[in-house]
């Protein structure tokens, strides 16, 4: 039989080498558009699951607001000759809300802290928020609508008024401006045509960041918006409004009947990958097409170099783009041999690029996650944070039978220092304040910011006896009481002078509850702590209140 041509071989060989890198670039092609989606999937779930704490938090303190007005003695009268003055209070102490006011169960204004236009004596007895209420009989948190007075969308935040025989007499309610559900989540690594908001369970647009098409307070008419309302918790793509295709990430909100989305053009999911598998099909086409015409050039039998080059292709078929191919035999073959190795330079160092671009999409998610559980002033976990070790915590107390405290504290006469020096002054005795509370626990307890000046302490694995663990949550306690009513010295900054120190003196109002096996909730610990905290605030501050609650 005739021994086939050099050629032969070398055509054969330039297929054995073709073989393996067609099926590492198809592979690496798969491999990032689908490490693209999976980043994406889990960078919009964090940032949806962001903007339901967040927004979450903030009607939920609402609705503590309400929960608080309507068993005041002069609410529950809803008389309008005898308003509460406390109604205006709120209104002037919160920007987000457009009104504070009391209803009768007839829909008549009965106490509101905005004066109507010309004095007149509104009723919403048909207005479909207010129906919606009294058929709901609680808290109720009404579609958008603009406001007859503004012009601008509100959405009614109401809470039931019930006498003593446990009668519905009326509501209150706080109309607030759709902006102030705005989640202000990290926005700076979402790209152009992102969109993100709230929808209601009945379909109806709540807030989004951008509304070009003017679809809040509507049920708009895209896909997208169906398979919002209709997924729940999940992600897809799908077609929006606007006609951009968009992946979707959603997340429920069931406290308030809401679904939290955040949305980003597919076309920008991929276009980062789509461009490095262009690029490295390239390099593979070319790397290819040079060996082919080295191979139609060879003129001499190099039988064992190109055995060796066919070991070493198959090596990096097998993934070990570290091997190469020895350069010997003649010259022909030589330069095939350093073409294939530079060949596996060029795809070693994309790979190495590649492993790298991962390694900085990690770290910024991780970054990003940090964001979201921590608090940007004093690194101190916040809300979300908190929560979760909570139930860990409450879980363990009741595995362990020992008790945890659960301290609510509130700077006094913090708003002063703001007031004359300004917030950058006011966050630098923020900052030493969170610094004095973690010198003051152990490493295992938790110092958490609740928002504003106040704070939460969470000890755990106290003594399994209630006096006891009362006695070390005491002891505590006051060292921390103590270490915070102590000078702060601060730096006031000012541009073309010099920075001098200025002194002051904030101490804080604590509230403490203990908690081990029993049915109580979070939010009750929460809220039996703030009402201690007010205790505390009532006594003249600088102290400490425990609560009377029972866990």
């Amino acid at each position: 039989m005739k021994a086939a041509s050099i050629r032969s071989h070398l055509l054969l060989l330039v297929l054995a080498l073709s073989v393996p890198l067609i099926s590492y670039v198809g592979f690496e092609i798969y491999a990032q558009r689908q490490q693209a989606v999976d980043h994406t999937k889990s960078a919009l779930r964090m940032l949806a699951k962001t903007m339901a704490s967040n927004t979450g938090d903030k009607i939920a303190s609402a609705e503590l607001t309400l929960a608080r007005l309507a068993v005041r003695p002069q609410v529950r009268k809803v008389d309008p000759q005898a308003c509460d003055s406390i109604l205006g209070d709120l209104l002037a102490l919160n920007p987000d809300y457009s009104n504070v006011a009391t209803t009768t169960v007839q829909g008549k204004v009965a106490c509101s802290a905005v004066v109507p236009p010309g004095g007149k004596h509104l009723d919403y007895a048909q207005n479909p928020a207010f129906q919606h209420f009294l058929k709901s009989r609680r808290f109720d948190v009404s579609q958008p609508f603009p406001s007859p007075s503004t012009g601008k969308w509100v959405s009614v935040l109401s809470t039931p008024i019930w006498n003593d025989q446990h009668e519905l007499v009326g509501g209150v309610h706080i109309p607030m401006d759709v902006k102030a559900f705005d989640p202000k989540i990290p926005t700076q690594h979402l790209p152009d045509g992102s969109r993100y908001g709230f929808f209601r369970d009945d379909g109806i647009m709540v807030w989004r960041n951008l509304d070009p098409e003017g679809v809040i307070g509507k049920r708009p008419d895209a896909e997208a918006a169906r398979q919002i309302v209709k997924i729940r918790d999940g992600e897809f793509e799908s077609l929006a409004v606007d006609g951009i295709t968009r992946f979707f990430s959603v997340v429920p909100m069931p406290e308030v009947g809401w679904v939290a989305f955040v949305g980003v053009p597919v076309s920008v999911v991929y276009a980062e990958a789509n461009r490095r598998a262009l690029t490295t099909a390239v390099i593979a086409l070319l790397s290819i097409t040079l060996l082919g015409i080295l191979a139609i050039a060879m003129a001499r039998w190099i039988a064992q170099p190109i055995a060796a080059l066919a070991h070493t292709a198959r090596l990096v078929h097998r993934g070990d783009l570290g091997a190469r191919a020895i350069v010997a035999g003649p010259r022909e073959v030589q330069e095939v041999a350093n073409a294939f190795n530079a060949m596996t330079d060029s795809l070693q160092s994309a790979s190495q690029a590649l492993e790298a671009e991962i390694a900085e999409r990690k770290e910024i998610e991780v970054q990003m996650r940090d964001m979201a559980f921590h608090d940007p002033l004093t690194g101190l976990p916040n809300r979300l944070l908190l929560h979760d070790r909570m139930s860990q915590l409450m879980a363990a107390s009741v595995r362990g039978g020992f008790f945890g405290a659960l301290m609510f504290l509130d700077l006094d006469d913090f708003k002063p220092l703001n007031d004359t020096h300004g917030h950058e002054v006011g966050d630098q005795l923020l900052k030493e304040a969170a610094d004095r509370l973690t010198r003051c626990v152990r490493q295992m307890d938790t110092v958490a910011r609740f928002g504003g000046d106040e704070f939460v302490v969470m000890l755990g694995e106290l003594h399994a006896d209630r006096v006891q663990s009362m006695a070390q949550a005491h002891s505590i306690a006051e060292k921390i009481r103590v270490l915070l009513a102590a000078p702060y010295l601060l730096t006031i900054c000012q541009e073309g002078q010099t920075d001098r120190l200025v002194e002051h003196r904030c101490s804080a109002s604590i509230g403490v509850v203990l908690f081990s096996t029993g049915p109580a909730s979070q939010a009750d610990i929460l809220k039996w702590a703030d009402a201690a905290m007010y205790q505390s605030k009532k006594a003249g501050g600088n102290t400490v209140r425990f609560s009377d609650a029972v866990d």
